[in-house]
């Protein structure tokens, strides 16, 4: 089954929020928003300079996530942006 473009941007959302939440997340975790990131930038659904900004830095976070040992400090490092992220992908759901 494949995932709507609402789904896929709930999905970053929630994994998004977990991460902030509980300041820990997995390789796969961030693999996964990686792919995610990447499959919505693809559609090209999505026409709002801002989202597109925060996916491509969803991307990226996922990227050198899933490529460091500590995941709590990547995260810690990143809260603010954390936010800024999930309120951007949630005006665009």
């Amino acid at each position: 089954m494949q995932l709507s473009m609402e789904n896929k941007l709930q999905l970053l959302c929630d994994i998004l929020d977990e991460h902030q939440s509980n300041v820990s997340g997995s390789p796969n975790e961030y693999a996964q928003l990686e792919r995610l990131a990447a499959s919505i930038l693809a559609q090209k659904e999505l026409s709002d300079q801002d989202i597109q900004d925060v996916l491509t830095s969803i991307h990226q976070y996922g990227k050198e996530g899933s490529a460091i040992s500590d995941c709590s400090k990547h995260i810690d490092d990143h809260q603010d942006q954390i936010s800024h992220w999930i309120n951007t992908v949630q005006q665009n759901i």
